[in-house]
């Protein structure tokens, strides 16, 4: 087991642009679960205001 194994130039760059390629689709990842559960968060706030607003009696002004 004594075999030197030497990496060249190319395998350096390979190996930097699939962990460049690695982080940067974790990071979409990241950002887009973010967006969404924003996203989920507004609707649900939304629909539990409606139904407030609804629960005390506005609605009844517009009929």
């Amino acid at each position: 087991m004594d075999d030197k194994r030497t990496l060249t130039e190319a395998d350096v760059r390979a190996i930097a642009e699939q962990i460049e390629k690695g982080i940067t689709q974790k990071f979409q990842l990241n950002v887009g679960r973010g967006v969404l559960g924003l996203v989920w968060r507004v609707i649900l706030y939304t629909l539990i205001g409606l139904a407030a607003y609804g629960a005390g009696g506005g609605f009844k002004k517009f009929l």
